[in-house]
C-alpha cells in the first residue's frame, strides 16, 4: 500500500508541474490602454504691466474656445520686450503700450506692419492716498511747494505720456507748472505698480498713472484731469513674423480685436480702440 500511495503523490506531482510549465509558455495579452490625449499647443503672450490682470481674463477666454492651446502671458515693460525681441525671443503675440515699439519692430519684418491692429486706449489720472494729506484737488496742485509727486520712468510709454501730461498743462496754466512739479517728484519708477502701491501706503502724496489702474482694490482716491489736456495712449497688438504658432496667434489677435473682449476691455476702464 505504501509504494502505490507513493507512486501516486509523485505522478500527481509530475502532472502538477508539467500544467504550470503550459501555462507559463502561454502567451500572454497585452493590456488594453487608454489613448493619450495630445498635450496642448503654447501660445506665449508678450504684455504691458497694465495688462497684468485682465490679461488672465483674455487667455481664459481664448482657452475655452480652444481647447487645445494654453496661452503663457508673459509681463514687462513695451520698450523691454521690444529689446528682447530684437535679440532673439520669440513669442507668438505682442501688446504694446503705444505705437513707437510696434512700429520700430515692424521696420526690422519682426512683426508684420500690416497685421499690427490698434487693439484699445488708456488714459492719465492722477491718484492720491485715501486721506490725501496734501489736498490735491485739481493736476494743477502737484505744483504746490512740498508735494511729494511719483511718476514712471521717462523711457515707458507712460512715462512719456506723463511728460507730454505735464507740458499739456503749462500751456492752460502757469506757464512754469512743469518745472515745479518735476522739481517735487520724488521718485521716478519703472512701471504703474510701484506707484500705486506706495501711494495707497501713503509714502507719497500724489502719483500719475494709467485710469485702469487705480482700480477700487488699488486703495487709492483719482484726480480726474480735464480732456483738453489728458494724454491718450493706444496698445497695439500683432502677432510676431516668427511666431512659433501662427496659426493659434493670429487666431488670439482676432480673438482680441472681438466684440466680447473689445466688451471687456471697457468694462475695465479702457477707452475703445478708435475715438
Amino acid at each position: 500500500m505504501r509504494l502505490v500511495t507513493f507512486r501516486t503523490s509523485t505522478f500527481l506531482a509530475l502532472l502538477l508541474i508539467g500544467m504550470l510549465g503550459l501555462s507559463a509558455c502561454r502567451p500572454v495579452a497585452p493590456t488594453a490602454t487608454a489613448p493619450q490625449s495630445a498635450a496642448p499647443a503654447q501660445l506665449t503672450v508678450y504684455v504691458p504691466g497694465t495688462f497684468a490682470e485682465i490679461s488672465k481674463l483674455f487667455a481664459a477666454g481664448f482657452e475655452a474656445q480652444h481647447p487645445d492651446v494654453k496661452v503663457s502671458v508673459e509681463v514687462g515693460h513695451t520698450p523691454t520686450q521690444r529689446a528682447q525681441i530684437e535679440q532673439g525671443a520669440t513669442p507668438d503675440v505682442l501688446i504694446a503700450a503705444g505705437r513707437a515699439d510696434m512700429d520700430a519692430l515692424a521696420e526690422k519684418n519682426l512683426v508684420a506692419a500690416d497685421q499690427a491692429k490698434g487693439l484699445t486706449r488708456n488714459q492719465l489720472v492722477v491718484i492720491v492716498p485715501p486721506d490725501n494729506p496734501a489736498n490735491i484737488a485739481s493736476p494743477a496742485d502737484l505744483a504746490n511747494p512740498g508735494v511729494r509727486l511719483l511718476v514712471a520712468a521717462e523711457e515707458l510709454p507712460i512715462g512719456m505720456a506723463t511728460q507730454k501730461l505735464l507740458d499739456n498743462l503749462s500751456k492752460q496754466g502757469a506757464p512754469d507748472f512743469k518745472e515745479k512739479a518735476l522739481a517735487n517728484v520724488v521718485s521716478k519708477e519703472m512701471g504703474v505698480n510701484p506707484i500705486v502701491s506706495k501711494i495707497s501706503l501713503g509714502e507719497a502724496d500724489a502719483g500719475i498713472v494709467f485710469v485702469t489702474d487705480a482700480t477700487p482694490a488699488a486703495n487709492v482716491k483719482t484726480v480726474a484731469i480735464p480732456d483738453d489736456a489728458n494724454v491718450v495712449v493706444t496698445f497695439v497688438v500683432a502677432p510676431l513674423a516668427a511666431a512659433p504658432n501662427p496659426e493659434s496667434a493670429k487666431a488670439f489677435v482676432d480673438y482680441l480685436l472681438s466684440d466680447e473682449t473689445q466688451s471687456m476691455l471697457q468694462a475695465k476702464g479702457f477707452l475703445p480702440a478708435k475715438p
